[in-house]
This record gives structure tokens, C-alpha cells and sequence, in this order.
């Protein structure tokens, strides 16, 4: 298991079914960290490593603000809408301040090494070595990563807030995101500490979210 500590200055995480007003989640989802995890170790097959869990703490709730940008629609298949309506401004909901840890366990993975908890491993320590494009990001293309760092797994400085997968949490999220349509992709219920507090040890396996393809080819 590896812990990395993400900070992101401003993110924006459209909620899947907001339309006109880009609409956030208050929290990155877990798809999205899964796949900024990918773009950092230069991977662009999704499923190359399914069946990784992942944990995850918040130094706090991110704070939502409202601002006016160019939305980016019609982006499949409807050429002729895109040209006339497809960028046009609007307003957008965007997280502030998003900084958190991501516990990544490899030990469930489906696929053959080098895992997850390596590479990423490998991307930071000698990110000459990673050969990818564009800079890394959550979210948004321009939701750039302001610092990723690994941390020691079982006593990370500061204090914490645990996002906890739970069936009656106050937080839906995507843990896996169908980007053609909507019939696969997979929701999971998280709940969120009120209170920060210092973590000592590794977190429970009860803490951790299986990123999986439902439709598991």
C-alpha cells in the first residue's frame, strides 16, 4: 500500500445528470482520482488496472464557488450543434481548495505487474522516466494538479477527514464512469467525518472503494 497527498488549487466535477448549470460534487470522485492516477503514470487504458482499491481522507470540505466560463457541449456525434452551440458561456460550480490522500492498495488487482501502487510509485520518485502528455489533472484538463507527493502510509502529518463508502452517506459519487452513455456507469454512497483528526495507522480494508469495470471484458 501507498499514500499520496494530492492538492489541487480549483476543480470542477460536473455532476452527471446537470445540464445548462455545470452543477459540482462537493468531493472528487473516485473514477476521476483513478483516472488522474492514470494520466500520472502515463497509462491510457482504463482497465489496465481494475481491481485496485482506494482510500481516501480530506484535510477539508472543499468550498464551492460559482463563476461564469465557457462550457464545452455536444462533444459526440452532432457535429453541426457543436460549431453553432457547442462553446458557448455559463455558469460552472467549482471546488476550492482541494486537498486530500489517496490510499492505494494493489493487492486485488486483475491485471499483471508492474501494479498501480509501482508505477505511480516509479512517476514520482523519477518522473523522467514516465512518458505521457499534457500536465496532470483532476477533473477538467485545466483542474491542473498543483502537488502530488508520496506520504508515510501509516502515520500521514496533519489531521484528516475520512470519506467512507456507506449505503446511507450524504454523498453519491461515480466510481466508475460510462463516457459514451449511462449505462454503465456505477455509483457508490459516501459519508463524511465532521471532525478532523490525526491518522496513525493504515486504514481499514471497510474505508476502501474497488475500481472495477462493470462490464468486466
Amino acid at each position: 500500500m501507498i499514500c499520496v497527498h494530492v492538492e489541487c488549487p480549483y476543480a470542477s466535477f460536473r455532476k452527471s445528470f446537470a445540464r445548462s448549470y455545470a452543477e459540482t460534487y462537493s468531493l472528487p470522485p473516485p473514477a476521476t482520482v483513478y483516472g488522474m492516477l492514470l494520466s500520472l503514470v502515463g497509462e491510457r487504458f482504463r482497465r489496465r488496472h481494475a481491481g485496485v482499491k482506494l482510500a481516501f481522507a480530506y484535510a477539508r470540505l472543499p468550498r464551492v464557488a460559482t463563476t461564469l466560463r465557457k462550457l464545452s457541449r455536444y462533444k459526440y456525434g452532432v457535429a453541426s450543434k457543436q460549431v453553432k452551440l457547442g462553446n458557448a458561456p455559463d455558469y460552472v460550480e467549482t471546488l476550492c481548495g482541494v486537498e486530500f490522500l489517496c490510499f492505494v492498495d494493489s493487492s486485488e488487482e486483475l491485471s499483471l505487474a508492474p501494479t498501480l501502487e509501482t508505477r505511480v510509485t516509479q512517476a514520482i520518485l523519477k518522473p523522467e522516466r514516465v512518458t505521457r502528455h499534457g500536465v496532470v489533472s483532476v477533473g477538467l484538463s485545466d483542474d491542473a494538479v498543483d502537488a502530488i507527493r508520496l506520504v508515510d502510509e501509516n502515520a500521514p502529518p496533519g489531521v484528516w477527514r475520512w470519506m467512507s463508502p456507506s449505503d446511507s452517506g450524504r454523498f453519491e459519487l461515480p466510481v466508475w464512469v460510462d463516457h459514451v452513455g449511462a449505462r454503465d456507469t456505477r455509483w457508490r454512497r459516501f459519508d463524511f467525518d465532521d471532525v478532523p483528526a490525526p491518522i496513525v495507522e493504515q486504514p481499514m480494508r471497510q474505508r476502501f472503494t474497488s475500481i472495477l469495470d462493470p462490464r468486466g471484458e
